[in-house]
């Protein structure tokens, strides 16, 4: 997906959603430190799909993450949430990307839970 197609700059959200929730447990995953230079775990986010349709109409992300350690395999995690915005809960103000936050903080809270034990090949969808 490219950067034109996201409306809702999805991207630096989701990624610091991901920061914020590793944050508190960083310290629990993190690695012994070694040797200047020495390897780390990268993850990788990609955004396979955003649909936002209108005000009240459905917002939903998909991604694919892939977490790489040193020395083990690769392991992938699959996620989406959606969610609609309650015809009680839109104002004027309310936009297509006004319902992304919440999606975005539960894609950040899905990642940082699946980096805690990551099982290859994990699929959620709104979190199960």
């Amino acid at each position: 997906m490219s950067e034109s197609e996201d409306a809702c700059g999805v991207p630096d959200p989701l990624r610091q959603a991901v920061q914020d929730q590793l944050k508190a447990r960083y310290e629990v995953v993190r690695p012994v430190s070694g040797p200047a230079g020495e390897a780390v775990p990268v993850l990788k986010i990609e955004i396979m799909d955003i649909v936002t349709v209108s005000a009240g109409g459905p917002t939903i992300v998909v991604i694919h993450a892939m977490l790489e350690r040193p020395g083990l395999p690769a392991t992938q995690f699959k996620g989406m949430r959606q969610m609609h915005t309650q015809d009680a809960d839109i104002t004027a103000e309310t936009t297509e990307c006004s319902a992304m936050d919440a999606v975005i903080r539960g894609l950040g809270a899905d990642v940082a839970a699946w980096m805690l034990k990551p099982v290859d090949g994990v699929s959620l969808v709104n979190g199960e």
